[in-house]
Protein backbone atom coordinates (compact mmCIF):
# COMPACT_ATOMS: atom_id res chain seq x y z
CA UNK A 1 0.00 0.00 0.00
CA UNK A 2 1.23 3.41 -1.08
CA UNK A 3 1.18 6.07 1.26
CA UNK A 4 -0.93 8.97 0.76
CA UNK A 5 0.32 12.42 -0.27
CA UNK A 6 -1.18 14.01 2.69
CA UNK A 7 0.49 11.80 5.11
CA UNK A 8 4.01 11.63 3.50
CA UNK A 9 4.67 15.59 2.93
CA UNK A 10 3.24 16.95 6.54
CA UNK A 11 5.59 13.48 7.99
CA UNK A 12 8.73 15.44 5.82
CA UNK A 13 8.15 18.79 7.23
CA UNK A 14 7.91 17.37 10.78
CA UNK A 15 10.77 15.74 10.20
CA UNK A 16 12.90 18.53 9.21
CA UNK A 17 11.69 20.74 12.22
CA UNK A 18 12.48 17.92 14.34
CA UNK A 19 16.19 17.33 13.33
CA UNK A 20 17.07 21.17 12.96
CA UNK A 21 15.75 21.24 16.93
CA UNK A 22 18.68 18.58 17.42
CA UNK A 23 20.88 20.23 15.76
CA UNK A 24 20.09 23.54 17.62
CA UNK A 25 20.47 21.93 20.83
CA UNK A 26 23.89 20.33 20.15
CA UNK A 27 24.61 23.69 18.48
CA UNK A 28 23.96 25.73 21.83
CA UNK A 29 25.38 22.95 23.88
CA UNK A 30 28.91 23.50 21.76
CA UNK A 31 28.76 27.25 22.60
CA UNK A 32 28.08 26.69 25.78
CA UNK A 33 30.84 24.59 26.45
CA UNK A 34 33.24 26.98 24.35
CA UNK A 35 32.64 30.14 26.46
CA UNK A 36 32.73 27.73 30.30
CA UNK A 37 35.95 25.09 30.63
CA UNK A 38 33.26 22.90 32.66
CA UNK A 39 30.16 21.26 30.79
CA UNK A 40 26.77 23.33 31.10
CA UNK A 41 24.70 22.61 34.05
CA UNK A 42 21.44 23.41 31.62
CA UNK A 43 22.84 20.81 29.24
CA UNK A 44 20.02 19.57 26.79
CA UNK A 45 18.97 16.31 29.23
CA UNK A 46 16.17 14.49 26.63
CA UNK A 47 15.01 12.52 30.04
CA UNK A 48 14.70 15.67 31.54
CA UNK A 49 11.69 16.87 33.61
CA UNK A 50 8.99 16.97 30.96
CA UNK A 51 10.40 13.38 29.41
CA UNK A 52 6.93 11.56 31.17
CA UNK A 53 4.43 13.84 29.77
CA UNK A 54 5.73 13.82 26.21
CA UNK A 55 6.59 9.80 26.07
CA UNK A 56 2.98 9.28 27.07
CA UNK A 57 1.87 11.46 24.76
CA UNK A 58 3.71 9.79 21.93
CA UNK A 59 3.07 6.55 23.02
CA UNK A 60 -0.64 7.25 22.82
CA UNK A 61 -0.99 8.80 19.66
CA UNK A 62 1.95 6.17 17.28
CA UNK A 63 -0.62 3.38 19.19
CA UNK A 64 -4.00 4.82 18.20
CA UNK A 65 -2.54 5.73 14.62
CA UNK A 66 -0.57 2.74 14.32
CA UNK A 67 -4.01 0.41 15.40
CA UNK A 68 -6.51 2.89 12.90
CA UNK A 69 -4.33 1.92 10.17
CA UNK A 70 -3.82 -1.72 11.03
CA UNK A 71 -0.09 -1.88 10.98
CA UNK A 72 1.07 -2.13 14.55
CA UNK A 73 4.54 -3.40 15.46
CA UNK A 74 6.85 -3.35 17.80
CA UNK A 75 9.80 -2.74 15.50
CA UNK A 76 7.94 0.40 13.82
CA UNK A 77 7.55 1.63 17.70
CA UNK A 78 10.92 1.94 18.26
CA UNK A 79 11.38 4.67 15.53
CA UNK A 80 7.42 5.87 15.71
CA UNK A 81 7.94 7.07 19.33
CA UNK A 82 11.56 7.47 20.59
CA UNK A 83 12.40 9.86 17.95
CA UNK A 84 9.42 12.23 18.18
CA UNK A 85 10.52 12.25 22.19
CA UNK A 86 13.69 12.70 21.35
CA UNK A 87 12.97 15.71 19.29
CA UNK A 88 10.34 17.42 21.28
CA UNK A 89 12.12 17.58 24.46
CA UNK A 90 15.31 18.81 22.06
CA UNK A 91 12.97 21.53 20.80
CA UNK A 92 11.47 22.68 24.15
CA UNK A 93 14.95 22.99 25.87
CA UNK A 94 16.28 24.92 22.12
CA UNK A 95 13.07 27.36 22.53
CA UNK A 96 13.53 27.94 26.31
CA UNK A 97 17.17 28.78 25.68
CA UNK A 98 16.58 31.62 23.69
CA UNK A 99 14.55 33.35 26.16
CA UNK A 100 11.17 32.11 24.72
CA UNK A 101 9.25 30.05 27.05
CA UNK A 102 6.53 28.18 25.27
CA UNK A 103 3.82 25.86 27.30
CA UNK A 104 4.17 23.29 29.07
CA UNK A 105 1.90 21.29 26.63
CA UNK A 106 3.95 22.44 23.83
CA UNK A 107 6.29 19.48 23.70
CA UNK A 108 4.02 16.79 24.07
CA UNK A 109 1.86 18.44 21.35
CA UNK A 110 5.19 18.17 19.50
CA UNK A 111 5.90 14.94 20.31
CA UNK A 112 2.10 13.41 19.41
CA UNK A 113 2.11 14.89 16.19
CA UNK A 114 5.33 13.28 14.92
CA UNK A 115 4.35 10.32 16.81
CA UNK A 116 0.93 9.91 15.62
CA UNK A 117 2.47 10.97 11.72
CA UNK A 118 5.08 7.71 11.83
CA UNK A 119 2.03 5.62 13.28
CA UNK A 120 -0.02 6.81 10.10
CA UNK A 121 2.64 5.67 7.72
CA UNK A 122 3.73 2.00 6.76
CA UNK A 123 7.81 2.35 7.89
Amino acid sequence: MNPSPFLVVPAMLWTAVAALAVLAVLVLFVRSVRREPEPASDAWDPFGTGFPVIALAAVAAFTVAAAVRGHFSLGDTGLGILWPVMAATALVHAAGRRGRSWPRWSGAAFAAVGAALYGSLPL
